[in-house]
């Protein structure tokens, strides 16, 4: 029986690395990226972080210090971060088998190893993984080894904070006294599944340090928090608990949500909003291959008191499962003409899909009209098709702007690199005549 043995791998300070990777100027420089409406500092380089630039810091806050030392600043480019997230999770794909990787996030995977371990040396193999991310795509990443997926995110966070890892922790491999030092330098806070707020009370316990918590009696903290604290003691001692989830399973609900640059009182721009969104969960909708029998539509109206919003929600079940986009975006648009309101402010619109099933098992009965959703399911391929030639701007559904004013406030936004034509990286004649003169 094979070891259970985890890994995760991270790319380093994901959104600041992708700005580098186009703009190799900012190399060593204080950058910064800015939350959905330029709000919060959602990602920061080395030198960002040594001068004091917290997480989630609200940017008006810290603002003008920050641009008086140099700092550079940036929009949340999420077309080029999520691109460049699809290539990092190809190049795993090409590594591992695809039931061995677990995304965690747009920039985290866990990977299992112990299948690989038996046939090949896996510590060089992840060394080589991580070199050859940086040379096939120019983003730094850090690896994490342990025998529990709790270890493994550990380990992940050693090869981060200790250059002497050179990017890679592999924890079997670490002698016991190193280890131990570790632990007990290591804030309980920094343990997966831990956080802030529980490190506080597990103060009350005398249990500051990943050391503390690792000896600590499981029995007892499960009884006194929850199952979930006794399950990371365990996977601290080295106990596997938590295995990896199926990446095929599907999800149960779909959302898509985003706030509003300023407050709204129209109701056809709120309608363009609600397509736009509609589109965004309607694709991932057909690359879970799923229908959908129910949209819910929430509308977010501006207040005057804490906590300067009010959720107003409403769903509509739908005669029938489908993918139909235009059955999907008339649901939704009903919905807003019930939710809107005259002479009210609005600052988001939330659009989720659930009652999902999967396309390939499910069956229409007869009462339905098997003809139309034979039809619709064409045209929906033939959209497919179309947005995957052409691109995804090439055909929509709905009323379209250029420009519209419900858009996201991204006043410092770098170019899509990677997916707008107009946007594509260039080299200016001036360049290659210096570099050809070289």
């Amino acid at each position: 029986m094979n070891q259970k043995l985890f890994a995760l791998i991270d790319i380093n300070n994901c959104y600041v690395s992708c700005e580098r990777v186009f703009n190799p100027r900012l190399n060593g420089q204080p950058v910064v990226v800015l939350s959905n409406n330029d709000g919060c500092v959602v990602s920061r380089s080395n030198e960002a972080k040594a001068l004091n630039i917290g997480m989630a810091v609200p940017w008006y806050e810290v603002e003008q210090q920050a641009l008086a030392t140099g700092v550079k600043v940036f929009s949340s480019n999420y077309a080029l971060y999520a691109d460049m997230s699809r290539r990092f999770f190809s190049i795993l794909e090409q590594h591992f088998h695809p039931d061995d990787l677990e995304p965690y996030s747009i920039d985290e995977c866990f990977i299992q190893l112990g299948s690989y371990a038996e046939y090949f040396d896996v510590e060089q193999y992840c060394r080589d993984l991580i070199q050859r991310i940086e040379q096939w795509l120019g983003l730094p990443c850090c690896i994490g080894v342990g025998t529990t997926k709790t270890l493994a995110k550990l380990a992940n966070y050693f090869a981060k904070k200790r250059s002497g890892f050179q990017s890679l922790c592999y924890l079997p491999h670490v002698d016991l006294c190193s280890y131990e030092s570790l632990l007990l330098e290591t804030p309980a806070s920094e343990i997966w599944g831990i956080g802030r707020k529980i490190s506080k009370q597990l103060q009350d316990y005398e249990i500051y340090s990943c050391y503390d918590l690792t000896f600590a009696n499981e029995h007892h903290l499960g009884k006194q928090f929850s199952v979930m604290i006794a399950r990371t003691i365990r996977e601290l001692k080295g106990q596997s608990c938590i295995a990896l989830n199926d990446p095929a399973t599907p999800a149960k609900n779909i959302l898509s949500s985003r706030s509003f640059a300023s407050a709204l009182t129209e109701k056809s721009i709120i309608k363009q909003a609600v397509i736009f969104h509609v589109n965004r969960a309607h694709k991932r909708l057909t690359q879970q291959r799923q229908l959908c029998a129910c949209v819910h539509v929430s509308l977010y109206e501006k207040i005057s008191v804490p906590p300067y919003k009010k959720k107003l929600s409403y769903a509509l079940g739908l005669e029938y499962a489908s993918d139909d986009l235009l059955a999907l975006n008339g649901a939704a648009l009903k919905q807003i003409d019930v939710l809107f309101k005259e002479n009210k402010k609005y600052i988001k619109v939330e659009i989720m899909l659930s009652a999902l099933h999967i396309k390939q098992h499910y069956i229409h009965d007869l009462w339905q009209p098997l003809a139309l959703i034979q039809q619709r399911d064409n045209l929906m391929n033939t959209l497919l098709k179309m947005q995957q030639r052409y691109g995804s701007d090439c055909i929509q559904v709905g009323y379209h702007s250029a420009n519209p004013a419900w858009q996201m406030k991204q006043q410092h936004r770098s170019p899509r690199y990677t997916t707008c034509w107009k946007e594509l990286l260039t080299i200016h004649e001036s360049a290659l005549t210096v570099t050809q003169n070289k």
